[in-house]
């Protein structure tokens, strides 16, 4: 029984919205890979990481997305996006993001007009990423064959949408 559903975006939706989600970026960090390589190197903590992405439904907190395990300093968010993510949207259909996905076609991003609301929804985002770090594989520097670490990550991700539907919610928010 699969826990992280894409289609449960359109959960308690309100008719009409073509915005759904929001998507963030998380890097973890890795041992560095020999012979060095920048392509591991992740801006986030200036060393070697690995990347993914990551969607929430905005009504009901629940993660919807999880992708990635790639090295950061060759995949931007939203190069990461763009490899899949936006092939699940539906046409006209946008997810709330920050300025690293500046593409207007896809995302919709805080631009200081009237925020407050995409930002609370951001800010959400960062509290998903700050529980994932509670869980030590993927707190500390991953130490073992980097295959390994998707499965680290994936286990992470649905444990905590497992937490979230036995309520241990994320902070609500209006939008």
């Amino acid at each position: 029984m699969p826990v992280i559903e894409w289609e449960n975006r359109f959960h308690r939706a309100l008719r009409g919205s073509n915005i759904l989600v929001s998507i963030d970026g998380v890097d973890f960090r890795i041992m560095e890979p020999s012979p060095f390589n920048p392509k591991w190197y992740s801006h986030k903590f200036h060393g070697p990481g690995l990347r993914y992405e990551l969607a929430i439904c905005i009504r009901t907190g629940d993660i919807v997305w999880a992708y990635g395990g790639l090295p950061c300093g060759e995949w931007s968010d939203l190069r990461l996006a763009r490899d899949v993510f936006i092939f699940g949207l539906r046409e006209g259909e946008k997810a709330i993001a920050d300025r690293g996905y500046n593409d207007p076609n896809f995302f919709d991003f805080p631009n200081g007009n009237n925020d407050g609301k995409k930002k609370q929804v951001l800010a959400r985002h960062e509290t998903l990423n700050r529980q994932l770090k509670q869980f030590d594989c993927l707190q500390q520097r991953f130490r073992h064959d980097l295959y390994l670490h998707p499965l680290y990550f994936h286990s992470v991700v649905n444990l905590t949408q497992m937490m979230i539907d036995h309520g241990e919610t994320l902070n609500s928010v209006d939008f």
